[in-house]
């Protein structure tokens, strides 16, 4: 499959997660955020289990992650107010010598809440940068509007990318 019909195919997965499947019986619980998280609860692990390691520029695909929440809240999948505290898996590219060239990547959301000692394989979409060269990928967690789980003390994972 290319990775255009991946990411056209898991779009599609994403939409049926956020409007679909919360209206059928036995599906995972999506419960609202109500307030900015606890910086000192919440812990994930963050592994990425397929990647390409070498793209275009200007170009998206998917990394392939498993999230695991070690901390002690439950992580909630809807946010309070459309994405306002929503829980998501983004990203930031670094040069080699750990120079921020984006910041703010995509986000891809949780598919259902993360409980303590659970885990998610998350299909994140990425768009490389417009400057070919090698980079760091650094993935991780934010509660929208409020902090990076990286920043709090958690865990992030990071690949070396060569962006053609």
């Amino acid at each position: 499959m290319t990775n255009e019909k991946k990411i056209k195919t898991m779009k599609k997965f994403l939409i049926a997660c956020l409007f679909i499947i919360p209206f059928i019986n036995g599906c995972n619980q999506q419960t609202k955020a109500t307030q900015r998280l606890d910086e000192n609860l919440v812990r994930v692990g963050i592994m990425v289990t397929d990647w390409p390691k070498s793209i275009t520029s200007n170009t998206d695909f998917i990394v392939n992650t498993k999230i695991i929440n070690v901390g002690d809240v439950t992580l909630p999948a809807l946010g309070k107010e459309g994405y306002l505290l929503k829980i998501g898996v983004s990203y930031h590219w670094r040069l080699m010598d750990e120079k921020v060239v984006v910041w703010d990547g995509l986000v891809t959301p949780l598919k259902h809440d993360l409980k303590k000692d659970e885990e998610q394989n998350i299909d994140i979409v990425v768009k490389t940068p417009s400057v070919p060269g090698n980079y760091i990928l650094e993935i991780d967690l934010l509660q929208n509007s409020a902090f990076w789980f990286g920043g709090a003390g958690s865990q992030t994972a990071r690949i070396v990318i060569n962006v053609k």
